[in-house]
């Protein structure tokens, strides 16, 4: 990675029984890098050791809900405070445990690019771009996030779908087709391998945790 890089971490959600330890393991990991937790007025943060913005919490639209305006809010918010040049975007209910996460952006992604997970990035939905985490320039980030308006509810939408959809339909006014798109704005790496994402919500279900590990060993099997 290179030297003059600053890099930065925006934590953005509802405060898990996971994130102080994964606050822990990115100052262990990334000593270097600057943390930040985006979050909302009523969560305890007192016991986390990092930088915290926090935010009212908006209200969920009708009559579908979605919390997608919870990431809109949250990550807007984050980024106004993290100056970093290079950031990356996760949950506080995700570990990212790939120390060397931040090289394998600098050896793939072009300065437009935007590195995601695959899972929740599947090849038949145009416009569903996995939003687990993202790791990008903070430029990049601020046109993802700065100019989305928030979700009313009116119609439906997948909160991924219809970030993605605003980013490159109406940010990026690129109507071009969605495949050539997705290679031009996105870069795809495997949540197990590049990312090695653990997330609390998998590991509170047998069956769930099963399907993490079978993915690891898939994987491992394939690149072997």
């Amino acid at each position: 990675m290179e030297s003059n890089c600053t890099v930065g971490i925006l934590l953005q959600g509802k405060i898990s029984s996971w994130t102080n330890d994964i606050i822990k393991e990115y100052q262990y990991i990334f000593p270097n890098a600057e943390i930040l937790i985006s979050t909302w007025d009523d969560q305890n943060t007192e016991n986390l050791n990092c930088n915290i913005v926090k935010s009212p919490a908006p209200s969920l639209p009708k009559p579908h809900k979605s919390t997608v305006n919870f990431q809109i809010v949250g990550c807007k918010a984050g980024l106004k405070k993290l100056k970093t040049d290079l950031i990356m975007k996760c949950r506080t209910d995700q570990f990212i445990h790939n120390r060397k996460i931040f090289e394998i952006f600098h050896n793939s992604c072009s300065e437009n690019q935007i590195m995601v997970p695959d899972l929740g990035t599947p090849k038949n939905i145009d416009y569903r771009i996995s939003d687990f985490c993202q790791i990008g320039f903070r430029q990049t980030l601020l046109d993802f996030w700065e100019n989305i308006p928030l979700y009313d509810g009116i119609n439906y939408e997948e909160a991924a779908t219809y970030l993605t959809k605003n980013y490159v339909l109406k940010v990026k006014n690129d109507l071009q087709p969605w495949t050539s798109a997705l290679k031009k704005y996105f870069l795809i790496k495997s949540f197990h391998d590049d990312f090695q994402i653990e997330w609390e919500k998998l590991n509170d279900f047998d069956e769930y945790r099963n399907i993490y590990e079978l993915g690891f060993k898939q994987r491992r099997t394939i690149n072997s």
